[in-house]
């Protein structure tokens, strides 16, 4: 039973779904308010959400980084329960804001509210790198970088299920009221991974320098070599391009000519979810005969032609086709992480993963302010521009990882074999 009780994956098949319910539910309820009061004009509404998505997530992605390193380093002392528990009660109670806007009819800027509680409980950030680090100590180095793509793939099935469910829950009615149900299972749903974190699950102990100690903090002091500088480069670059195109994907479907319900945004978030399972698959089965470095960049070229297409998207049956051609786009990120993580020590996984979110969480910022301006400065135009750049920026992540690959070739050839040795025993290990 303390076997069971020792994985973190509930948590995040809990979370997960909890978030996707919430992002339908956030969505609709902000694209109703706000389409209420602009009839029949649908760029002004469009405008106005895009604006109004620009200031929570700001909000959301900037508070983190006051807390988030803080965070990292006071699990690292005491263990990583503190990164589970204080999110999640973060989680909890931002998002009861959005059930009392409902119900009252508050005006959505009520919701900055909730991304400041999330954003000073460490939110996202905090929470991702206290199930990195936990799924990191739990694990060997051959299961490692498995173990972090696993943990990817469920947080993908979890969003897939509540993604296409959520439109169907939203339609229900409760109290005369649209997405009243939808709201209460999402925070029941919060309220039961905060329980199984705070009481149930099992925390690793606190390691240093691979001994089982007690409050002992031992902070990284290894000095980031030029590949880790190149591969976190683009990680960055990467990650900046998606957000941006991402989020304007998500108020794109509610314009002509898509023109999307809560239902069709619900299937519109499970495909994009179903892409971290077929990232996954694409890891198990070519990881054997790829290096990281390919692999990478196979992630790269299969989102940036997504985003490609996507910007000529006129039809439903089209969008679902942009997102088949980015199957593979949820590989880069996950493996870059795990290459890094090899070269750390396992006493600082925490603050080394909070101090990887936290850099992620400012290029967010940094996109989504870039790409919901860009949107609402180019919807009469051409709508899908922004896209187009996201297209770019995330071809251009390829450079490094290229410069990478070159430096590797050039600089020790064995490290090649190593690595595909590696990856043959991960994937007999899983296999097993």
């Amino acid at each position: 039973m303390n076997t069971l009780l020792s994985y973190v994956e509930p948590v995040v098949l809990v979370t997960n779904v909890a978030n996707s319910l919430f992002d339908t539910a956030l969505l609709m309820v902000v694209y109703d308010r706000l389409n209420g009061t602009t009839p029949g004009n649908s760029d002004l509404a469009q405008k106005e959400v895009a604006q109004f998505y620009m200031i929570y997530n700001m909000i959301y992605s900037l508070l983190p980084m006051l807390t988030t390193v803080l965070l990292g380093r006071w699990a690292d002392c005491q263990g990583q329960k503190v990164l589970l528990v204080v999110p999640l009660l973060g989680y909890l109670l931002g998002r009861v804001l959005l059930l009392f806007t409902h119900i009252f009819h508050w005006p959505v800027s009520v919701m900055y509210g909730s991304a400041v509680i999330n954003g000073l409980t460490g939110g996202f950030p905090a929470y991702w790198s206290g199930i990195n680090a936990i799924a990191a100590l739990r694990s060997g180095v051959v299961r490692r970088s498995l173990r972090l793509n696993v943990l990817e793939v469920t947080s993908g099935a979890a969003g897939l299920l509540g993604s296409v469910v959520s439109g169907h829950f939203f339609l229900i009615k409760v109290n005369n009221q649209h997405g009243l149900l939808l709201i209460c299972l999402c925070l029941s749903l919060y309220l039961l991974s905060l329980l199984y974190s705070a009481i149930f699950l099992r925390y690793p102990a606190v390691l240093s320098q691979g001994q089982v100690t007690v409050g002992t903090c031992n902070p990284c002091q290894r000095k980031f070599s030029r590949e880790m500088i190149l591969l976190f480069i683009c990680y960055i670059l990467y990650d900046f391009g998606v957000t941006g195109g991402e989020n304007i994907i998500s108020i794109y479907v509610l314009k002509p000519p898509l023109s999307w319900d809560p239902i069709f945004v619900g299937y519109g978030k499970a495909a994009t979810f179903a892409m971290f399972l077929t990232s996954f698959l694409g890891v198990l089965i070519l990881s054997g005969h790829l290096s990281d470095s390919s692999l990478v960049l196979m992630g790269i070229i299969s989102n940036t032609a997504g985003f490609a297409t996507m910007a000529f998207v006129r039809s439903t049956p089209l969008y679902f086709i942009a997102r088949a051609m980015m199957l593979f786009s949820c590989i880069p990120l996950p493996t870059i992480r795990g290459s890094d993580v090899q070269r750390a020590d396992e006493a600082s996984y925490g603050s080394i993963f909070a101090w990887l979110q936290t850099a992620m969480t400012l290029a967010d910022v940094i996109s989504t302010l870039t790409f919901n301006s860009l949107y609402v400065a180019f919807l009469e135009w051409y709508s899908g521009f922004s896209l187009l750049l996201a297209a770019a920026v995330c071809w251009l992540s390829t450079l490094p990882v290229v410069i990478y690959s070159y430096r590797l070739s050039k600089g020790d050839g064995s490290q090649g074999s190593d690595t595909d040795s590696t990856q043959r025993m991960v994937i007999d290990d899983f296999l097993r």
